[in-house]
């Protein structure tokens, strides 16, 4: 009796133990992408401040914020940080860096794709996280004339699938020259291209419209089109794929089939599918920008990304209403040819004053200065408004990617993605304490190992 009693009780506990091993099993699969973290500051993109903020995050996503009245569910974690800062990071919204190389030798290369030379286990990535960047628009350089389509990543993942935040950050344009080129053969290159893509159109639409073979085949498929579910292939063969310019004979008929990658690239540009980050580092290079983007009818399509020393254009950029992100260097330094008076001017408070939506950018490889934090707190120091400043570095990015919905602050249905701060994200000693991407914590500083060994000064 004793022994069955013994032998029931040792049961019952594997059963208990199973059962544990279960629920606690499903509890973390419940977490995964979920958390809750409390703080002595919840601080949003516009430098507006929750005291005790409480920010909920499940599946990913942002369900609740607010004072530490906020209910926390029973199966999210809850993490509390009395004294630190929650931000919703910092965001790049143009970069070149994190590739394999900067650009192609062609210059006209629409047909590239940053998705093909992203190298997601680069340093770049690394450091990024650790400086509390967790998004990054990456495009390719500005030596090129069309250097294809870029995306946005989180700088964490080993693949470029975990990384993306979105596939259709647009198309890199160049107006200021490549190395070794002037401004006119940099716009002609441009126009030699758009010619000889309404020639080859033009070619086409004639063979196609008079070749009855062709004609019939075509007029067939769009018939099995209506008949028939769509493979997925049929909208790359149907016709009307050039919406751009005048009417000519067999554009109806045109498809994106038709055309090679170069002409396919061309094509969406002008349709005005693609967002355009045009490189205009001076004046007269926006200036040509305009024109160009006005003949074409795509202003509302163009980012400008600019040098500093573009602050002259800033009433030109505000009358088109087009953002700009300035790369490099925010002061503008000119030196009288006659007099050699050094006369510098803050690029970023021109542009505010003036009304312009900028972002700014860091550079790899270098420290302070070019961090994003740095230079969002000399923008204030410089008397650009504190709003402002941080909208550079945060929703503003995000505006510019279409992505104002997704990432950039904190808001019900926004991705959750934060950064722990252990004080205000703008001060000159401020350290990142965690990252969290879509609700994962991706960065602990206490784990950093690279970091202990700077600090410490070890090898280990």
């Amino acid at each position: 009796m004793v022994k069955l009693l013994l032998t029931t009780v040792k049961l019952m506990r594997k059963i208990l133990l199973l059962l544990i091993s279960f629920s606690v099993t499903d509890l973390l699969i419940a977490q995964s992408g979920s958390i809750a973290v409390r703080a002595g500051k919840l601080m949003r993109a516009d430098g507006s401040v929750i005291n005790q903020g409480t920010l909920v995050v499940e599946g990913g996503r942002i369900v609740a914020m607010g004072d530490e009245s906020v209910e926390v569910p029973f199966d999210v974690l809850l993490n509390e940080y009395p004294t630190a800062v929650i931000f919703p990071g910092f965001f790049e919204a143009h970069s070149n860096s994190g590739m394999d190389r900067a650009n192609e030798n062609v210059p006209m290369a629409p047909f590239l794709n940053v998705k093909d030379s992203i190298d997601p286990v680069s340093f770049y990535f690394e450091d990024e996280l650790r400086g509390g960047t967790v998004g990054i628009g990456i495009l390719p350089g500005n030596n090129t004339v069309v250097g294809g389509r870029g995306r946005v990543v989180a700088p964490y993942g080993m693949t470029i699938e975990q990384m993306t935040i979105s596939d259709n950050l647009g198309m890199k344009m160049a107006i200021g020259p490549k190395s070794g080129w002037s401004r006119s053969s940099q716009l002609a290159e441009l126009r030699q291209a758009i010619d000889k893509l309404n020639l080859d159109l033009r070619v086409l639409g004639e063979k196609l419209l008079y070749d009855d073979q062709v004609r019939a085949d075509r007029l067939k498929a769009d018939e099995e089109l209506e008949d028939s579910v769509d493979d997925g292939d049929a909208y790359d063969s149907a016709g009307g794929y050039i919406r751009f310019g005048e009417d000519f004979e067999g554009k109806s008929l045109i498809s994106e089939e038709d055309l090679d990658d170069t002409q396919r690239g061309l094509v969406d540009i002008l349709n005005g599918d693609e967002r355009l980050w045009i490189w205009a580092p001076k004046a007269t290079d926006v200036m040509h920008a305009r024109a160009w983007l006005g003949q074409h009818e795509l202003t509302s399509q163009a980012v400008f990304v600019v040098s500093s020393a573009a602050w002259k254009s800033a009433d030109i950029l505000a009358q088109m209403g087009r953002p700009v992100v300035i790369s490099g260097d925010l002061w503008s330094v000119e030196t009288h040819p006659i007099t050699e008076v050094v006369t510098k001017t803050f690029a970023p408070l021109v542009f505010a004053e003036a009304g312009v939506e900028f972002a700014i950018s860091s550079q790899e490889g270098r420290m302070g200065p070019d961090r994003l934090a740095y230079q969002a707190a000399m923008c204030v120091r410089e008397g650009v408004s504190r709003e402002i400043a941080l909208a550079s570095v945060t929703t503003n990015p995000a505006k510019f990617w279409g992505l104002e919905a997704e990432v950039g602050d904190f808001q019900v249905g926004a991705d959750g993605t934060f950064v722990v701060f252990d004080r205000d994200p703008l001060h000159a000693q401020a350290k990142v304490i965690e990252v969290y991407i879509r609700g994962d914590k991706v960065y602990d500083r206490s784990e950093d190992k690279r970091l202990r060994r700077l600090e410490e000064g070890t090898n280990e």
